[in-house]
């Protein structure tokens, strides 16, 4: 990758535009923000600096929702959380070992939209999982396995929150908060493997800005939404992952 230090207004305004985007999103539901900006930033940048952009402007937005949401969030789901995350991250980065990633991102999109068009049709009787440490625990290890493997660590959050059906204000702490730590650790990996450069840096300033102005708009917007509407948003959210990532099994 060559050394760009030079951004043009095209490029500024996409990088803004989904940002903001995908940050209203997350301020809203607590979920999915680089999620919906990864496909509008590709339209202007490389795979390459796209992806690092939004790991870099993700850990910022994350401490700004986590702030925001922190009276929701429920501190002893997150020693659960924290501590399941950690064998997930391990067994994702070994599966990437023996898996092509193409066949993983294929596997699990169809694995998103089985569930999505489940719980679409499912109208009267819908399957509840009951909220318990296991549980959560399975859908910890589970986001360190789909973050490692396939970079989407909101997934299997997403589902845990419409099977338990969790209070809108629980969901969107707890997941806030444990999206930080996710964040972090992603982040602080990248820069110390180099992968980080002052173009990408400057992207990921325009690219806060915009994350930050949308969340605080979708934040303000998600203190007047009823537990309906947020089902609605998270049920968007996977159906925009499953997108993407068929996608970019497919093309890969």
């Amino acid at each position: 990758m060559g050394v760009m230090l030079e951004i043009d207004w095209y490029t500024v305004l996409f990088v803004f535009a989904g940002c903001v985007i995908g940050g209203f999103v997350s301020g809203v539901s607590g979920l999915g923000a680089m999620m919906l900006a990864l496909p509008i930033l590709s339209i202007v940048l490389t795979a390459h600096d796209a992806i690092l952009t939004c790991c870099i402007v993700a850990f910022p937005c994350c401490i700004q929702l986590a702030w925001n949401y922190r009276k929701s969030v429920y501190w002893p789901d997150m020693k659960t959380l924290w501590l399941s995350c950690i064998p997930g991250c391990i067994a994702g980065t070994a599966i990437l070992k023996i898996a092509p990633v193409n066949l993983l991102q294929l596997g699990i999109s169809l694995l998103i939209a089985t569930f999505v068009l489940l719980e679409c049709l499912r109208t009267k009787t819908r399957f509840c999982l009951r909220d318990s440490v296991p549980a959560l625990a399975l859908a910890g290890a589970a986001s360190g396995f789909t973050g490692s493997a396939v970079s989407i660590v909101g997934v299997p959050m997403g589902i845990f929150v419409l099977l338990t059906r969790w209070d809108k204000d629980r969901a969107r702490g707890t997941m806030s908060m444990f999206f930080l730590l996710c964040t972090l650790i992603t982040v602080l990996t990248q820069w110390f493997s180099g992968l980080y450069s002052l173009y990408l840096v400057k992207l990921s300033l325009i690219g806060t800005l915009g994350c930050v102005l949308g969340q605080d708009i979708g934040y303000r917007v998600g203190k007047h939404i009823c537990q309906k509407t947020f089902v609605l948003f998270v049920l968007c959210f996977l159906t925009c992952a499953a997108i993407v990532l068929f996608s970019k099994g497919f093309s890969g």
